[in-house]
């Protein structure tokens, strides 16, 4: 998908306004917010989700990872080099001891706008529970009006990312 970077500044100063958004990605559709726990919590929320279920951080360089107390060390690193940039959410460890899944897309729109807003939280585009959203119409079907904005990138059949959970120096495919 392309889009105008007059199109691309709009999106980003909604989500710079705290607005939440449903989103084409490089795999499927999802909802996204600045990754601030509120609009973490209220992502998770609409989508009908507990709490405390995990999202994904969608990130435009590995760099931003130190903004969470993820420490890389090298097993890591190589990992990344292997997985990244493309379908595949990687899950490290805290500094306290929590997991938290970071995702390097292979999507233009997705980088460019992720260099304007800074990290986004991701979750897939449906109701917990329910199948992913092909295309914004099941989108708005399962959010209406509890989303501020929809961009509709087509339809897209693609599975979700694979997740890997990165840990002591060993990878396990979770997913």
């Amino acid at each position: 998908m392309i889009l105008s970077s007059d199109k691309i500044n709009l999106i980003a100063k909604l989500f710079l306004e705290k607005k939440i958004g449903v989103l084409p990605t490089d795999t499927i559709y999802g909802i996204h917010s600045l990754a601030h726990s509120t609009l973490i919590a209220k992502l998770i929320s609409i989508k009908g989700k507990e709490l405390n279920s995990p999202v994904i951080t969608l990130i435009s360089d590995v760099s931003m990872i130190d903004e969470f107390d993820v420490k890389l060390d090298d097993f890591a690193l190589l990992q990344i080099e292997k997985l990244w940039p493309g379908p595949n959410t990687l899950i490290f460890e805290t500094s306290l001891g929590k997991e938290r899944s970071f995702r390097l897309p292979r999507n233009q729109f997705l980088l460019d706008l992720i260099k304007k807003t800074g990290p986004l939280a991701s979750t897939s585009a449906n109701l917990h529970g329910h199948s992913h959203s092909k295309n914004v119409e099941q989108a708005i079907n399962y959010f209406g009006d509890s989303v501020d904005f929809y961009v509709d990138g087509g339809t897209l059949d693609n599975l979700p990312s694979s997740v890997y959970k990165i840990f002591n120096n060993e990878i396990t495919k979770i997913r």
